[in-house]
């Protein structure tokens, strides 16, 4: 496959893709408004727990083989047979170990209802597991328009399942079936629709070289994970059930905004850059189109947020949610920023340093760690502990930055240069739609008020500079509509 061929797929990858996470993520933000309304906060800590847990072990189930048969140029049917043979054996380990620790989780966090919870919810992991290597093949060819199907699929009807639980009182188990069918359908349609020929053997040797990139990336992504998920942990246990249940929340809706703009193109990132690893040039071009595009869609949307955030819990989540306004504040500025670690970091990633790769994560892992004890020992509250979060973003940005300097020449001015003027027209955008919240009118109709404005500000500024990623944005759909009418006459 040449460049052309490899752009095209990649341009088809990200529309299908991007269509993928909006779509799921309008049913889940729908969904999880509704459920936020019915349920109380104190349900949302429970299951805040238990996905703690799961998220450690399904970082432990994929050892980094996934990202290894994605980065591998010719993975054949023994590599994908081996790494989901071995998936599936260590997801009924790490099943056993949380079924017998579940009382001490349970008696740690002083909720009996977690033994229960644990123990179900853990029947999910060996489907986790098969699901890991369907979403590395697919994302390996590009064949994105496959996971368009079954996330929607898995989260529609999920979606349904959690309300209808939710309506007829079941409380935390409606999020924990949510959660549960989800994972299972949405499993089920990759299945039926990709077919991938698994033979019942585990090669040692496609093991052993597939582990001797993948163990950087699992290592990695450990740390990783232990940073995302130790301030939830030591929220949970040192403060009360409600703080927890806000800052998850508080959390969520930032997260959910940046993951569906960055983790949409960065899908379709590392498959691509794959393909260019050993030419440097092409590698450069795409890193930066990459953080100027995504950060062009990704600053407004997220210091947009930040300026609604009050009124947006007031008119859609209801008054009692109000005490998770500081974390969304908090979590908005820190997950702007999400583009340029992900842009740097697959870059690296698709090179096959793995090496580079795991010394940055430990270097960053370092840093956040020390600043979060720190938070701790100097502060007391929960509050302090997403503040310290958003230091240890400042961090990250630094020490990403470094090796791409000396990998493709991405430097510090170059990448200041791409993100400074999406920078500059957000904030532009979120003092407008500050000044905006300052009327005395109906919440509700100030809220929308708020996002014309926002919308308005930041697009008028963007063609008054000449943004050049709104014209890229411009051009490119302008070029599909005119490809799929010329294919229709």
């Amino acid at each position: 496959m040449d460049e052309k061929d490899i752009k095209k797929n990649a341009v088809t990858s990200v529309i299908w893709k991007f269509l993928e996470r909006i779509g799921a993520q309008l049913v889940s933000l729908v969904v999880s408004i509704i459920l936020a309304r019915i349920l109380d906060p104190t349900d949302y800590s429970v299951v805040s727990v238990v996905t703690i847990f799961f998220t450690f072990a399904n970082v432990l189930i994929s050892g980094g083989l996934n990202t290894a048969l994605i980065q591998k140029k010719e993975a054949d049917e023994e590599d994908y047979s081996t790494v989901l043979h071995v998936s599936v054996l260590l997801s009924f380990v790490i099943y056993g170990v949380l079924f017998f620790t579940a009382p001490l989780i349970a008696h740690a966090y002083k909720q009996d209802i977690l033994v229960l919870i644990i123990r179900i919810m853990g029947l999910s992991l060996p489907v986790t597991a098969v699901k890991s290597i369907w979403c590395a093949y697919i994302s390996s060819n590009l064949q994105f328009k496959k996971f368009f199907f079954s996330t929607l699929g898995g989260t529609a009807v999920s979606a349904v399942v959690g309300i209808v639980l939710a309506l007829n009182g079941a409380g935390a188990w409606a999020l924990v079936a949510q959660q549960m069918s989800n994972t299972v359908i949405d499993t089920c349609i990759l299945i039926a629709t990709t077919r991938i020929h698994i033979v019942p053997r585990i090669s040692p040797k496609k093991l052993q070289v597939l582990f001797r990139y993948g163990w950087k990336v699992f290592v990695s992504s450990l740390i990783g994970t232990a940073y995302s998920q130790i301030v939830p942990l030591v929220i949970g246990v040192k403060y009360t059930k409600a703080d927890l249940s806000y800052y998850t929340k508080g959390r969520s809706f930032p997260e959910l905004i940046s993951t569906t703009t960055t983790n949409t193109l960065s899908a379709v990132l590392f498959p691509t850059l794959a393909k260019f690893q050993n030419d440097k040039e092409k590698l450069l071009r795409y890193t930066r189109l990459f953080i100027r595009v995504a950060s062009f869609v990704s600053f407004p949307l997220m210091l947009g947020f930040l300026a609604v955030s009050d009124n947006f819990i007031r008119v859609v989540l209801t008054e009692k949610w109000l005490p998770a306004s500081p974390y969304i504040k908090i979590f908005c500025v820190a997950c702007m920023f999400d583009m340029i670690h992900i842009g740097n970091c697959e870059t690296i990633k698709a090179m096959g340093r793995s090496d580079i790769y795991l010394i940055m994560e430990i270097i960053k892992k370092v840093g956040y760690f020390l600043t979060i004890f720190l938070f701790l020992w100097l502060t007391d509250t929960p509050e302090a502990l997403a503040l310290a979060f958003l230091v240890c973003t400042l961090i990250a940005i630094v020490v990403n930055a470094v090796p791409n300097r000396m990998l493709i020449g991405y430097k510090f001015r170059h990448q200041l240069m791409d993100l400074l003027p999406n920078l500059i027209t957000a904030g532009i955008e979120c003092g407008a739609v500050l000044l905006v919240g300052m009327l005395h009118i109906n919440d509700a109709v100030l809220l929308i008020l708020q996002i014309v404005t926002g919308v308005a500000v930041y697009l008028g500024v963007s063609i008054i500079i000449k943004n050049s990623s709104l014209f890229y944005i411009l051009n490119f759909v302008k070029g599909q509509v005119r490809r799929k009418h010329e294919k229709n006459i």
